[in-house]
């Protein structure tokens, strides 16, 4: 169950809000409160209040949401037992003041609580330290206990639905903008946090449907991407964003294979071509994928692996939603036309092919297939450079 729990001072407005639901609350339980109008309980509670001048923040507030699959199990009077009986696991006794109100406005039923943290003798026996994280725990507890779903096993079917629609919105995406748009339309907000020296420094993911408008600013809804994994950083989104967009520019200004991965390279990113099955000239040849990674100056700044990055061999285009079936038209294009490529020269045809099909790039990857040919170029090209 999704559950929040948070010490704070209070006004009669919070007590109304829970006995309201635009009229749809249902009283679920009181403690000691002698009037059954919020105003007045509220001045009841912090009559009580003020005999502790030490506790400034007297009132504990929360909520316990059940999910869909629980709510349709529980009554209304199983929520309540649940809630009062958590209360109790974190300090709330039969002398401290409580109101319970069940909402019914949302399509998920849950159960708001104010509780005065001074018992009628003035006596705080609600800590404050960790409180949302010791009712978290209570919870959960009481959930096992009765096999109901608990927050994290929640949270770990949702951070999972999060990342895979994550990651299906970046193949679709070339920047933030169409990110966030692109993760609207499968029904979750993506809220971005800036900082002046990196610019775009995270992301909160939220599900639409977890949004309570009146709770926000207390309840923080959603997950942070290091939340829903530890894979995926921002810094590789950014990686991930730049290299498509590079890919698609150089792809418009390069006639020739050879032509895109010397300006890939000059951008700073080398490309590699991996066939499913031996590359054969003047022939239509069928492309697995195409390698990108950046050139490392030096060994220090070689990146880790990521969640699309491999360290090895770089970024997969069939992984990112990069388009490079438009790099295969240029391949087999350039394979099937005469002399291959006007620009190279002095060189023969066995080795036009070899330079057009191969990277110049050493470090690295190799593709599943290394043919003979491949093996004696890249020696004759280490034996020219010494």
């Amino acid at each position: 169950m999704n559950n929040s729990a948070t010490t704070r001072m209070i006004s009669k407005i919070a007590l109304q809000y829970n006995a309201n639901d635009k009229g749809m609350a249902i009283a679920a339980a009181s403690n000691f409160l002698l009037s059954s109008n919020p105003e007045q309980q509220y001045q009841e509670m912090k009559t009580v209040a003020d005999r502790n001048s030490k506790v400034k923040k007297w009132a504990l507030t929360g909520y316990i949401s059940p999910p869909t699959e629980n709510t349709k199990q529980l009554s209304d009077e199983e929520l309540t037992d649940i809630s009062i009986e958590a209360l109790q696991k974190i300090g709330v006794t039969d002398r401290n003041q409580y109101r319970l109100d069940i909402h019914n406005s949302t399509k998920q039923k849950h159960i708001h609580f104010v509780v005065n943290r001074m018992n009628i003798h003035g006596k705080c026996t609600v800590k404050s330290r960790k409180i949302g994280e010791r009712f978290g725990e209570a919870v959960r507890q009481i959930c096992q206990d009765r096999n109901l779903k608990t927050d994290v096993e929640i949270g770990i079917v949702k951070k999972a639905e999060m990342l895979k629609n994550l990651n299906q919105s970046l193949k679709c995406s070339n920047n933030f903008d169409e990110l966030i748009s692109e993760m609207r339309k499968r029904g979750f907000l993506t809220e971005l946090s800036k900082n002046e020296k990196i610019g775009i420094s995270g992301i909160r993911i939220i599900l639409e449907s977890d949004i309570n408008h009146q709770t926000e600013r207390q309840y923080k809804p959603g997950y942070k991407l290091s939340e829903i994994t530890s894979s995926l950083k921002i810094a590789e989104i950014k990686n991930v964003f730049d290299l498509k967009n590079i890919v698609k520019q150089e792809l418009k200004a390069s006639s020739s294979l050879k032509e895109l991965r010397d300006n890939l390279y000059r951008q700073g990113w080398a490309m590699k071509v991996q066939y499913k099955k031996e590359f054969r000239p003047n022939q239509i040849n069928q492309v697995h994928d195409i390698w990108i990674k950046r050139v490392a100056t030096t060994t220090s700044s070689k990146e880790k692996d990521g969640f699309f990055y491999n360290k090895y061999d770089g970024f997969s285009l069939s992984a990112i939603g990069g388009n490079y079936q438009n790099i295969e038209k240029v391949l087999n294009s350039t394979s099937l036309s005469s002399n291959h490529s006007p620009r190279i020269s002095g060189s023969t045809n066995r080795d036009d092919f070899l330079e057009i099909a191969l990277n110049s790039v050493q470090d690295i990857l190799k593709p599943n297939y290394v043919s003979q040919a491949e093996d004696e170029w890249w020696k004759r090209k280490k034996k020219f450079k010494r």
